[in-house]
């Protein structure tokens, strides 16, 4: 049982019942006739009418269920159709909940184009920044893993080199999705090729970018000299290298205390992860 609108009677409803002739209505659970002089209601899903008996509805719930009082305020199911409901009402709000999310990051788009005012955006420009944006939405979950060594295979799919780089940062295998390596032939001086790693999830792309740090300090040669970074576009990859030669200039000049921190250089220690870098600056 569910809040929303009822007829209040079986007589006042019109709409399409279980029948056996015309004008003579059934009850969805016994299957006998329900008249006028019993007390039965019609379930608005199925829209089947039933004795109270049948689906076990108190006289004193019927009374409140027919009542003028409630017309416009409850709303009956059949126990067979109530279930069903109850899915269908979570459907309604997981859907409700990911429109949200959609919206939120529209607004987000938005924002942003409206930064690009000064810049006078043409269509072609207003485009770049939508494809910019999808481009990194679709890396978000990755990681750009360098010098980790791999077998001369055609068929080597790097689960065994992957699942041991895991454990060399203390962290489940079972996180990673999937791995593809960004070019289809070897080099010539026989240089690992750079990986891409898919992460289940942000939390786990922010400890393997932490804990990518102690990698140099592995007792492991091979860790020594691998490196792990966030999976950039080429205009983030663009903004991180001009911004860490400002740091790399002021830093020269003699400022001390300063990092990169989400995009900015700032002074002080963070707790937060960078999300822009797994090496030490």
């Amino acid at each position: 049982m569910a809040a929303a609108t009822r007829n209040a009677t079986r007589k006042n409803s019109v709409s399409s019942k279980s029948k056996v002739t015309k004008g003579i209505y059934t009850c969805g659970t016994c299957l006998k006739e329900v008249k006028d002089s019993d007390e039965a209601l019609q379930c608005e899903v199925c829209m089947k009418w039933f004795h109270i008996v049948c689906e076990g509805v108190s006289k004193e719930l019927y009374a409140v269920l027919v009542s003028n009082d409630t017309i416009n305020t409850i709303h009956w199911f059949c126990k067979n159709c109530n279930s069903g409901a109850v899915k269908l009402f979570n459907i309604m709000n997981n859907l409700q909940s990911r429109q949200e999310a959609l919206e939120k990051r529209f607004e987000k788009l938005e924002e942003d184009f409206t930064g690009q005012k000064e810049k006078s955006c043409d269509k072609l420009e207003v485009q770049q920044i939508v494809n910019n944006a999808i481009e990194s939405d679709k890396r978000k979950l990755n990681v750009i893993v360098r010098n980790l060594p791999e077998v001369e295979s055609r068929d080597n799919n790097d689960t065994i080199q992957v699942s041991e780089l895991m454990s060399e940062l203390e962290l489940p295998s079972e996180n990673v999705v999937e791995t593809e390596r960004l070019s289809t032939r070897f080099t010539k001086d026989k240089k690992p090729r750079m990986l891409r790693i898919k992460l289940k999830d942000m939390k786990t792309k922010r400890q393997v970018l932490q804990k990518a740090k102690n990698l140099a300090k592995s007792t492991n040669e091979i860790y020594k000299n691998v490196y792990i970074s966030p999976d950039l576009t080429y205009e983030q990859r663009e903004d991180d290298r001009k911004l860490r030669q400002e740091l790399r200039s002021r830093r020269e000049k003699g400022e001390r205390d300063i990092r990169i921190y989400k995009g900015s250089i700032v002074k002080g220690q963070h707790n937060l992860l960078n999300a822009d870098t797994a090496k030490n600056e």
